[in-house]
């Protein structure tokens, strides 16, 4: 099992995208917007699709507050959504999308990728001094549920939508370029997360995996449903052997992360258990003299 400690993608730390930010006219304090007039805000670190939530509106700057009266953030732009921290919420881009970010004060080695729908992810890490570093494409194709010559030729493709990237080099400073590639039709990624991997121990099996649904079901008097889709969020229940020697150590880690998104990969085998979000509750029991069984409840972000 890792944990990837993530980085807040900044506008220092994006460095080029391909996506356009140009999702409406940007927003002037000199302007009169009416009812419901749609904008972007866009000033440092804030990059927000904003709605006019009174007539006359004149020269209020969004806050992005519940409080605020005036605008209301409705999300982040399509540029920034991949990095907005909303799992569901997903940049889109025709044929591709490529972002180039880079890390000036913090190492890392791992991209995390959620809720993306692309044939191909490209990662590569490139030093000002040593060049390309770093180079790996994977097929987004997914081959699970593929368990005989007629499920090869008759089930419908489909792709991987997590996967986590951790044997970058952790060069300082260094270019990371991430491509998911979707030729001819729309690349999408809800979250892309870079930051430093740390092995906690070995996930057991018995592992649990699951969702959480929002969705509304309603039934009628007659039996009849009516169903409003909504967000869902991953789920899992990880047995983890630690070594005794890692204890209070991982101790330390889990606690400062107690309230910020981490990612945590159970295996590198199966994409659900790759999660982006918190941990519910965890213990530890010292059950033997070199290992230990560390249990860790974990619900990911919507």
């Amino acid at each position: 099992m890792k944990i990837v400690r993530p980085i807040s993608i900044l506008d220092a730390h994006l460095t080029s995208s391909s996506v356009a930010e140009n999702d409406y006219a940007a927003w002037s304090a000199g302007t009169t917007y009416a009812l419901g007039d749609t904008r972007i805000y866009v000033v440092a670190d804030t990059h927000w699709i904003v709605e006019s939530l009174q007539n006359s509106n004149t020269g209020h700057t969004p806050t992005g507050l519940d409080s605020d009266t005036w605008w209301l953030k409705i999300g982040a732009t399509n540029r920034w959504k991949m990095f907005d921290g909303v799992i569901q919420s997903q940049t889109s881009a025709a044929d591709e999308i490529a972002v180039t970010l880079v890390s000036a004060t913090e190492r890392v080695d791992s991209v995390a990728l959620f809720n993306i729908d692309c044939a191909s992810a490209h990662v590569t890490v490139t030093d000002a001094t040593d060049g390309l570093v770093y180079d790996e494409t994977v097929s987004m194709v997914s081959a699970s549920g593929i368990t005989d010559w007629y499920a090869y030729f008759f089930e419908p493709i489909t792709r991987i939508t997590d996967y986590v990237f951790t044997e970058l080099p952790p060069y300082l400073n260094a270019d990371i370029d991430v491509t998911l590639t979707a030729t001819g039709g729309t690349a999408l990624c809800g979250a892309c997360v870079i930051g430093l991997s740390r092995d906690i121990g070995s996930t057991q099996v018995g592992a649990q995996v699951g969702i959480q649904d929002y969705s509304i079901k309603q039934q009628d008097a007659y039996g009849n449903y009516s169903i409003l889709e909504r967000a869902y969020n991953k789920r899992a229940v990880f047995q983890v052997k630690v070594e005794n020697t890692l204890i209070d150590e991982m101790q330390t880690i889990l606690a400062g992360y107690r309230a910020t998104p981490v990612v945590y990969v159970g295996t590198d085998e199966y994409a659900s258990t790759m999660i982006y979000g918190f941990y519910k509750d965890f213990s530890t029991v010292i059950e033997y003299q070199d290992v230990s069984i560390l249990s860790i409840e974990l619900e990911g972000l919507t």
